[in-house]
């Protein structure tokens, strides 16, 4: 038995739609560069291309925008804690946001990087005796 010509060029189209689909959104979430946006929702320097956490929150963005609220509740499920459904949405949608990382790896533009008291000229590691 063979299927219809418009059936089978529906699904075809369908699926050639899909995977177009897939395609753009992988290539957002993981090559193309950080906008003004993006770079001060993370705190990173400006200028940046691809700042620490861009693809997490990129991620985070597309799972708040489309999940439902049974995702949240099965991701809860999964947790080794008991962790309630609502403390997982507030979690991504804190990711999505830019709060990726705690503020202590965050770069601030105003303070200057300066080296510390731990920073030594040579070698990187420890011999023993």
């Amino acid at each position: 038995m063979k299927i219809p010509f418009t059936l089978r060029f529906a699904y075809y189209s369908f699926r050639a739609i899909v995977r177009a689909g897939l395609l753009l959104l992988c290539a957002w979430i993981f090559l193309i560069p950080a906008t003004a946006e993006d770079v001060a929702a993370l705190g990173a320097r400006e200028g940046q291309t691809y700042p620490v956490g861009l693809q997490m929150m990129r991620a985070a963005k597309v799972f708040v925008a489309v999940a439902p609220p049974r995702a949240y509740d099965m991701i809860a499920m999964g947790l080794p804690r008991d962790v309630p459904p609502f403390m997982v949405r507030l979690a991504l949608m804190q990711m999505a946001a830019g709060n990726v990382l705690p503020a202590s790896t965050r770069v601030s533009p105003t303070t200057p990087t300066t080296p510390t008291s731990r920073d030594i000229d040579g070698p990187r590691f420890i011999q023993v005796d």
